[in-house]
């Protein structure tokens, strides 16, 4: 297989594993009855997409660009990253090294509103569709609202915020995130995802909350 045919089989299949976190929002947020089943199937595929989405990162790694997805050219330069399992160094082109250094950067000194910005409202979520799914259903559009609204402010935080913030030469930063998301489309795609569906998601939970 040529280099760019392999490069294409792992975008491609990058792709397919980051297509679990749409459908996991779906069954989350529009929850087809019924609701427990739509919970049920939404965090079996978490943990699913966990199991296939952490031994692709291992595999691209070093073969992708983790900023702008494609091969690191002229020469790939590697970027240290802390995770939860340690230590892991992926691949960047040499002029998308300070971009998503910055990037993680951001990411460790703003890790508490941002994990607070996507996990609460993620737990009341779950808990709303828990309660709906034995009949009782007075928080769960609110509960879709905020959602939408506090992950779409997160999430748009995290796509423009790294632009002012510089890495500190030789630091490791540490991923406050399952690494492995960012490895499916490279950073750069995944913020274009950030923006656009985190403004929707504003103007909807805005819209619920003023009507």
């Amino acid at each position: 297989m040529s280099a760019a045919a392999e490069l294409r089989g792992s975008q491609a299949l990058g792709l397919a594993l980051f297509l679990f976190i749409p459908l996991v929002l779906f069954l989350f947020v529009r929850h087809p009855a019924p609701v427990g089943a739509s919970l049920g199937a939404g965090l079996a595929l978490i943990v699913v997409h966990r199991f296939l989405a952490r031994p692709y990162m291992r595999a691209v790694r070093m073969r992708k660009c983790l900023w702008c997805n494609g091969r690191p050219t002229p020469q790939g330069e590697v970027l240290p990253l802390a995770t939860g399992d340690g230590e892991l160094v992926a691949a960047v082109c040499p002029r998308h090294r300070e971009r998503a250094g910055s990037f993680f950067a951001f990411l460790e000194r703003a890790r508490l509103p941002l994990r607070l910005g996507i996990f609460v409202p993620l737990l009341a979520l779950v808990a709303a569709l828990a309660a709906a799914s034995i009949g009782k259903l007075r928080y769960l559009d609110a509960a879709v609202a905020f959602f939408q609204l506090a992950v779409g402010i997160t999430v748009n935080v995290a796509a423009l915020g790294y632009l002012a913030v510089r890495p500190v030469a030789d630091a490791v930063p540490r991923v406050p995130f399952p690494a492995h998301n960012f490895f499916l489309l490279g950073v750069r795609n995944l913020l274009w995802v950030f923006r656009l569906v985190g403004i929707w998601w504003i103007a909807r939970g805005v819209l619920f909350f003023v009507s």
